[in-house]
């Protein structure tokens, strides 16, 4: 046996502290990537795993929900637009969000590196917008997709963790635009690499 009895306790606490800390960023994560698509369920209808008939109708994109993903001060920076601050941005997520009839957001298995309070987070996206009018499977729908990867920081609040800066950057893209939508922020377009 090697060292005192208990030494390293303090080395394994912090290990599992770690790693609750990358499980509670995982999971805000998978909950944000869940509500995009949950958010734009019809009205009258509560889209969650085992809610059945009779539950609570689904507000979407409000207040409460940006609070649970966003800190104060968060920064978000996507190909159609950019908003700072948690005021307002329920509205801003929910007005690109109802430019669809359905949606469908796959994320990647996360990068994400805890540093005390802080932490910065990564994963690929693919994701589809099918548009108004589309027909509901097994007919083809109508569809505009993307593939991407979101980049940012985290913090540590009084309610956990939350997303203090989320960029979106496209690398591809397939289909129709929304209808409006005639241009996007060049700083959100991954650059192509120029072959030598």
């Amino acid at each position: 046996m090697t060292g005192a009895p208990g030494s390293g306790t303090g080395d394994l606490a912090a290990e599992v502290a770690r790693l609750a800390d990358i499980a509670a960023l995982n999971n805000l994560i998978d909950r944000y990537l869940t509500s995009l698509d949950e958010g734009l369920a019809p009205p009258g209808t509560d889209p969650r795993p085992g809610s059945g008939e009779g539950g609570p109708v689904r507000s979407g994109f409000d207040e409460e929900w940006a609070a649970s993903l966003f800190t104060e001060d968060v920064e978000l920076q996507f190909p159609v637009g950019s908003h700072q601050g948690l005021a307002g941005a329920d509205r801003f997520l929910r007005e690109i969000m109802e430019r669809w009839s359905r949606t469908h957001h796959h994320g990647s298995l996360a990068f994400v590196e805890p540093d005390g309070d802080r932490a910065e987070i990564g994963w690929s996206l693919l994701a589809s917008h099918v548009h108004f009018g589309s027909p509901l499977p097994p007919q083809p729908s109508a569809y505009f997709q993307i593939g991407g990867r979101f980049t940012g920081t985290a913090r540590r609040t009084a309610a956990g963790w939350r997303f203090a800066r989320l960029r979106l950057r496209i690398v591809w893209s397939t289909g129709t635009p929304p209808g409006g939508v005639t241009e996007v922020d060049a700083r959100s377009l991954e650059h192509p690499r120029v072959r030598s």
